[in-house]
């Protein structure tokens, strides 16, 4: 058997919170992957305006928000593909075999608009349909140019088997649905990628399905080494390396969808409002479900524009997922949708369709129509803006609710303290309603415990030094890596560049 040699490159989501972007290179298999390709949103929210786009994918590369390829013998990464309607690829071959998508936010999946069209894409049926859905609600640009992309779909539980390696992805909780962690089996042992997950949300149970799918992988290579040679030594087979986000490492709280749920029931209960300003990712299924369920309890309208009802009407249509049924954006006359002007693209024209065919034209609303309604509505908007006063009646009282959840993964920086400063001038109280989306320090420490690693790299972590505290006298050996830092997997060693 030949000595095993496997190498990560870690280029992004080290030391900082968001921007994954990590190679994995099996010289055995000959294979070479991207666990993610996100771009870091702050580092990216610093460089250009909320209109501003780059001009070009070599701008990015300077800027260093995407990588050099040719410094990790990458061929032909970025594409040549250009953002017009129905153009074909003319994008080179390529010595990248895929690229891994754990999960919807842009911090892990921003940079497949700039990849090789010839790269496979792979990952989750639902998360490629959410990606699917917020480039069909915005407009097609550089950083909007996801078409084209050669998409593998896989489910929790498949075996993907890329000349020899095998990786199992299984499902996670999170604060956006169609998250997953990886189970990669290399030539240098088990390698085990978390993604982003937490264990305090309505299906934790999922999170703990990866778990036991992590237990149950090591059993059956326990038992296949058991079986060589005539007599053998039983051995614990263990996972090489976990490579295991920390956004929440540092610190926590005792919370839940549900709390947020009651919470807001709470206030409910004896409220002096007429309407409630929310603010959250509209990414966050979860988020969004909760306040419709509110507002269709106490009887209040959810406001939403048309483009989160596109959205949302997307997410909807695919009848394979019960969980994504409801609220439903067509059938449930609570939530009216916001218009803006006549149709100027293509999702507006069908979602006002939609709504016209079964005869719901009634909850199709106006800007100018606002301040007519009656007390007892939510608004949202994914962008709230301070405008949105200008447009409700004067003699209402209201409060603003923010209840976003992963900022970083947002299109631009989360500003509820900017809003929430406008709107104490104006008498508007705040209201923080919150439930996150990453694991608390002791789901963290738990659940590394429970996988018990050789190897221990955190990502996506600004704190990463507390791994290092939690597990100094632990036989975990922690390792904090330096944007560009490369280890290497040989014989059942682990050589890193230094940063033990």
């Amino acid at each position: 058997m030949k000595n095993s040699a496997v190498r990560l490159t870690f280029l992004g989501g080290v030391n900082e919170v968001g921007g994954n972007k990590i190679l994995l290179e099996d010289f055995n298999y000959n294979v070479k992957i991207l666990l993610d390709f996100g771009i870091n949103i702050k580092d990216y929210n610093d460089q250009y305006d909320r209109n501003e786009v780059p001009n070009s994918i070599k701008e990015l590369v300077k800027l260093g928000l995407l990588p050099e390829a040719e410094k990790l013998a990458i061929i032909n990464l970025y594409t040549d593909y250009h953002v017009k309607k129905n153009q074909d690829s003319n994008d080179l071959e390529t010595n990248l075999d895929g690229i891994f998508v754990s999960h919807p936010h842009k911090d892990h999946f921003f940079g497949l608009s700039f990849v090789n069209r010839n790269i496979p894409i792979y990952t989750g049926v639902f998360t490629k349909k959410i990606i699917s859905a917020y480039y069909k609600c915005s407009k097609t640009s550089i950083i909007n140019n996801y078409g084209g992309l050669n998409w593998k779909l896989f489910r929790t539980g498949d075996i993907l088997d890329i000349k020899g390696l095998e990786i199992i992805p299984v499902h996670v909780d999170h604060s956006i649905p169609a998250a997953y962690g990886f189970i990669i089996k290399t030539s240098g042992g088990i390698v085990v990628y978390t993604g982003d997950f937490r264990m305090h949300g309505p299906l934790a149970a999922m999170t703990q399905d990866f778990l036991n799918e992590i237990k149950n992988t090591l059993k059956i290579l326990h038992q296949q080494e058991n079986k060589r040679g005539e007599i053998q030594k039983p051995r614990e087979t263990k996972v090489k390396l976990l490579i295991c986000e920390g956004t929440h490492i540092h610190k926590g709280a005792i919370e839940s969808e549900n709390n947020v749920e009651q919470n807001l029931e709470q206030l409910f209960t004896k409220h002096p409002f007429d309407f409630l300003l929310v603010k959250f990712d509209r990414l966050d299924w979860d988020r969004f479900r909760t306040f419709s369920s509110i507002a269709q309890k106490f009887r209040w309208k959810f406001i939403i524009t048309e483009k989160d009802a596109y959205f949302y009407y997307l997410l909807n249509k695919d009848e394979i997922h019960e969980s994504m049924k409801n609220p439903n954006i067509i059938a449930d006359d609570h939530i009216l949708i916001l218009t803006q002007g006549t149709v100027k693209y293509r999702w507006q024209e069908k979602i006002r369709q939609a709504i016209y065919k079964e005869e719901k034209g009634h909850r199709l609303i106006k800007y100018n129509e606002i301040k007519e309604l009656d007390s007892g509505f939510f608004f949202y908007i994914t962008s709230l803006r301070k405008d949105v006063i200008e447009k409700l009646n004067p003699n209402f009282r209201g409060a603003f609710i923010s209840s976003s959840v992963d900022p970083y993964t947002e299109e631009f920086i989360d500003n509820n303290r900017t809003l929430s400063r406008f709107f104490r001038k104006i008498g508007i109280p705040s209201y923080r309603v919150h439930a996150s989306g990453h694991a608390m320090p002791h789901h963290l420490i738990n659940f590394i415990q429970s996988v018990n690693p050789e190897y221990l790299i955190p990502v996506h972590s600004d704190q990463p030094h507390f791994f290092k505290t939690f597990f100094k006298n632990s036989k975990i050996k922690v390792m904090i890596p330096n944007k560009n830092d490369r280890f290497e997997l040989k014989s059942g060693i682990v050589n890193g560049s230094g940063v033990f």
